[in-house]
């Protein structure tokens, strides 16, 4: 095979190859680089950082819900319910509750929102929390004011971190946090404060 020589001119020097292949390697990098930027671009820019759309939403709805035994657990009106994608719990504006007590006491609350559990064992009460036990043969009539306010179903009990106001015939009570066995029909207050009126006529 025939070799072709290259004239003096366009011959490189070590120095002058050693520049050239860097040179290279360095417009290689770069046009790595920017596929890999561009790539990583289109990955992240169809990722949605909100929070999750609603699996579906209730509006002007009744829903009953009954425990693990088949007997009405409560009974719920509100002007919306939006179910969670994935964990299938509900959050409802402004709910009214009718809640049945271990003891078949009938119980009405309401507030601003609600949380409810997946298994509908948990309610969670928030702002402007009433809950009023209405008065039968058995039971005296109670109202329950708060901010917030945990009822567990199942175990029949009523729970807050958050200052409370019981209201019972002749009696006022005031404390912050609450701990309510429906089932023994016994209210627990911390840092309580107790005023006695004369019931009125």
């Amino acid at each position: 095979m025939k070799r072709i020589a290259l004239p003096d001119s366009l011959k490189l020097s070590g120095v002058e190859r050693s520049l050239a292949l860097a040179a290279i390697l360095a417009i290689f990098a770069a046009i790595t680089g920017w596929m890999v930027w561009l790539q990583d671009d289109r990955t992240t820019a169809g990722v949605f950082a909100g929070p999750p759309r609603s699996d579906y939403v209730l509006n002007q709805f009744t829903m009953t819900a009954l425990d693990s035994e088949g007997k009405l657990a409560f009974v719920v009106d509100a002007p919306r319910l939006a179910k969670h994608p994935y964990l299938d719990t509900f959050a409802i504006e402004e709910p009214r509750f009718r809640i049945i007590d271990a003891s078949g006491n009938n119980w009405k609350a309401s507030s601003r929102t609600a949380w409810v559990s997946a298994d509908a064992k948990e309610l969670r009460l928030s702002e402007a929390v009433a809950a009023d036990r209405v008065a039968d043969a058995d039971s005296a009539p109670l109202s329950l004011r708060t901010e917030r306010l945990t009822a567990l179903l199942e175990s029949s009990r009523m729970l807050s971190d958050a200052p409370v106001t019981i209201t019972q015939p002749g009696l006022i009570m005031r404390g912050i946090g609450l701990d309510a066995d429906l089932k023994q029909n016994r209210f627990t207050l911390l840092n309580a404060k107790t005023r006695y009126e004369k019931p009125r006529p």
